[in-house]
């Protein structure tokens, strides 16, 4: 068997091979469809070739002709279709080559199984439309390589253009000998072929530049390792000769010395390869892997985010850089430090689901070039008319089409907010403590695959550092929250029986019968010992462990008598507001210290307002629970109470100190009213929030966790008036519809 039935074998085997491959995909589209009918036109064409050139091959040759005139004057049109369908080249243009292939292919065949097959002068014919028809194909690619608009689509169609242009002309060259003619390098023809078709097929499935530069790295690592192993082994056998005894012997060293070099050589190789031809991405690789072992030895997010993004900076591979963290007084995100232009001020949890949705698949990064070609997809999809149902071959339906276009559109648009070209979450168990965005705007495709999964490592890593250093913090609060316990605990004993004895002697003077200027310094000193044991009572109340007893408890009660209890305190310049949802469900909690909480908050409320406003106290129920972002998983509809007071708001840099312990923006105050709120909160499973957007007050939410409970069955059918004329009108277009089916089916 000689080089050229080798090499056309090897053709026909792996075209078969993509075929197989493109026609097994799941929700196979039209181009890849088109691409295993190109490969198996080329696959019979190889065969026949490989057929008539093998030795001893039975009298059977005419027919292997045949099949090769038949397959061969196939391919032009399959290329064509090929091409056009993978280059969104609109149908209505290319009519006329479309027919044009489609008659000469048709020519093609008759001369296939007809007499004329012995015709040399028809065949001859046959070849020039096979040269003509792959030349217009070349055009096809040449002018739509010309017409792209980026810089990264016209270097991908260049290097399909490159390719197919060298197989097309070696596969030729290797035909030469078919017509008398000699070839310049037999069997190059169909070698030139297969690696083309693989590359193609690679092509359709790596949609980004950098991924096939990376392709190409490695079938130059494989073609080194390859020649290296041939230069050992023909350095070890082919100087043995005819000595069959020591062909045996130096096989087994030859094979003992690849098994030994093969895994260090193949490193050194690899790192050659990189380093030569692609040195830009290795040291990138090499300063991010730097920057990983840096992040090990941060313990501050302030310190992390400033070595992570100066880092990322110093590559000069990255133009845009931001790292944003949980936001600690409302739901969401905030960009905790940046480089380059300011990103969006805030991400709310809508526009943070979105873009976690996009990493689905097992993907750990969104790129935005992904969102932006998958989006191009999707569009193509989409049909002019109204929505269609979905397909029996079962591919998506449009609805299904419009709501991933939709979600894709969220988080490209989220993307272009946060300044990202690439964006990686950042995960802490089952939770995303924050993200890390970085984007190189002067090119469209920034990242290889390498390069992303440095980046990724360096997520990890900031992910890994962020939340130790939320532990460490809860360490250093929980040790310092003890110290002071045990010191106020102490001292609050120690001071209770002076303040005792000077009140008792307070009381004992009587000051009702001094003089009026002695009678107000006496009431002085009784009002600020009663203070004073305030305070003793609300150290003790922080230092001692909660313990509540727990009962369900409808909330819209435990409000309606804490403000049955509070109504002579309101301040006549106060105007309040409570709305109550009806339907509440039933929370798992200690009425007694809710009360507590409420009335912190209430007065809180009345203090920040001593010239009037307004406080409005609502409940409801909520699904989309404020505590998904800190605790990373979905509980019961959760049950929101909300303070919402119409006084000057809360500053932020306030706003982030107020929940702790003996922090006081107050003359009198001593700075644990919201801190022992929080703890009985957060004792009771749920959150204690703080918003207040710049000039309309501040909002305090509680959020406590609902009761699943059921409805019994007397009061489900004691059903809402509305609800049940809604019902009725439902049934009876639904009765409406079902007797129009009828009508038409009689």
């Amino acid at each position: 068997m000689d080089i050229r039935t080798q090499a056309a074998l090897l053709a026909a085997i792996v075209t078969l091979a993509l075929a197989v491959a493109a026609l097994l995909r799941d929700n196979r589209s039209r181009v890849f469809t088109l691409f295993a009918l190109f490969s198996l036109d080329l696959f019979l064409f190889s065969l026949a070739i490989c057929l008539l050139r093998w030795p001893n091959a039975s009298g059977g040759g005419v027919w292997w002709d045949r099949l090769a005139v038949a397959s061969g004057v196939l391919v032009p049109a399959s290329a064509l279709a090929f091409f056009l369908e993978f280059l969104g080249v609109a149908r209505r243009p290319a009519r006329r080559a479309r027919n044009a292939m489609l008659a000469g292919s048709l020519g093609g065949l008759v001369v296939a199984v007809s007499p004329l097959i012995h015709v040399a002068l028809a065949k001859l014919a046959v070849a020039a439309y096979v040269v003509f028809g792959l030349a217009v194909v070349l055009s096809v690619l040449w002018n739509r390589m010309r017409a792209a608009t980026t810089r990264v689509e016209r270097a991908r169609l260049r290097y399909l253009f490159v390719g197919a242009m060298v197989a097309v002309a070696l596969s030729i060259a290797d035909m030469l000998p078919r017509f008398g003619l000699p070839s310049p390098a037999e069997g190059l023809g169909s070698i030139t072929l297969t690696v083309f078709m693989f590359f193609l097929s690679q092509t359709l499935q790596r949609h980004r530049l950098l991924d096939l530069h990376e392709f190409l790295g490695k079938i130059v690592v494989v073609s080194a390792l390859g020649l290296v192993l041939v230069t050992v082994y023909g350095g070890l056998v082919s100087w043995v000769g005819d000595r069959r005894e020591l062909f045996y012997f130096n096989t087994v060293v030859a094979s003992f010395v690849i098994l030994s070099l093969f895994e260090p050589l193949r490193e050194r190789v690899e790192e050659w390869v990189v380093v030569t031809l692609f040195h830009e991405r290795y040291e990138l690789v090499r300063r991010l892997e730097a920057l990983r072992d840096r992040c090990g030895t941060v313990i501050d997010p302030a310190e992390l985010s400033q070595v992570v993004l100066d880092g990322l900076v110093e590559t000069r591979r990255v133009t845009h850089a931001s790292l944003w963290l949980l936001a600690d007084d409302r739901p969401g995100f905030r960009p905790h430090d940046f480089r380059g232009p300011a990103p969006a001020g805030f991400l709310e949890p809508a526009a943070a689901r979105a873009l976690l949705g996009a990493t689905t698949g097992g993907q750990k990064a969104v790129l935005l070039e992904n969102l932006d070609r998958r989006m191009g997809e999707l569009r193509r999809l989409l049909p002019a008319g109204p929505a269609e149902a979905e397909s029996r071959s079962g591919r998506p339906s449009t609805a299904a089409v419009a709501d991933e276009l939709r979600r894709l559109s969220d988080a490209a648009a989220v993307m272009a907010s946060m300044k990202a070209g690439i964006c990686m979450p950042l995960a802490a168990g089952d939770r995303a403590v924050g993200f890390l965005a970085c984007r190189d705007e002067r090119v469209p495709e920034a990242f290889a695959s390498d390069e992303i999964a440095a980046l990724l490592e360096v997520a990890d890593r900031c992910a890994l550092v962020i939340e130790n250093s939320k532990l460490y913090q809860q360490m250093k609060e929980r040790d310092r929250l003890a110290a002071i316990g045990e010191m106020s605990a102490g001292l609050a004993h120690e001071i209770r029986n002076p303040l005792a004895a000077i009140k008792g002697a307070i009381q004992y003077l009587d000051p009702s019968k001094l003089p009026g200027e002695d009678r107000e310094f006496l009431e002085i000193v009784v009002d600020e010992v009663n203070r004073l044991n305030g305070v003793v009572t609300q150290f003790l109340d922080y230092s001692r462990p909660l313990k509540p007893a727990l009962a369900p408890v409808d909330l819209n009660d435990v409000l309606s008598r804490t403000f049955r209890l509070l109504g002579p305190a309101v301040p006549p310049q106060v105007e309040l507001s409570v709305t109550l949802a009806p339907e509440l469900p039933r929370v798992l909690c200690d009425a007694e210290q809710l009360k507590q909480v409420f009335i912190n908050l209430a007065q809180n409320a009345f203090q920040a307002m001593p010239l009037g406003g307004r406080l409005q106290v609502s409940t409801r129920v909520t699904r989309d629970d404020l505590a998904y972002w800190r605790e990373g998983a979905r509980r019961p509809d959760q049950v929101e109470v909300r303070f919402h007071d119409s006084g000057p708001g809360i500053p932020e840099d306030v706003r982030e100190r107020i929940f702790v312990p003996f922090y006081t923006t107050k003359e009198k105050g001593t700075g644990l009213g919201l801190a022992i709120c929080q703890r009985i909160v957060t004792a009771h499973l749920g959150t204690l929030l703080v918003q207040s957007p710049p000039g309309q007050g501040a909002e305090f939410v509680i959020s406590l966790p609902g009761l699943r409970e059921e409805r019994p069955e007397a009061e489900a059918r004691r059903d809402d008036p509305e609800r049940q004329r809604a019902r009725a009108r439902r049934r009876a277009r639904a009765e409406a519809r079902l007797r129009k089916r009828r009508r038409r089916r009689g």
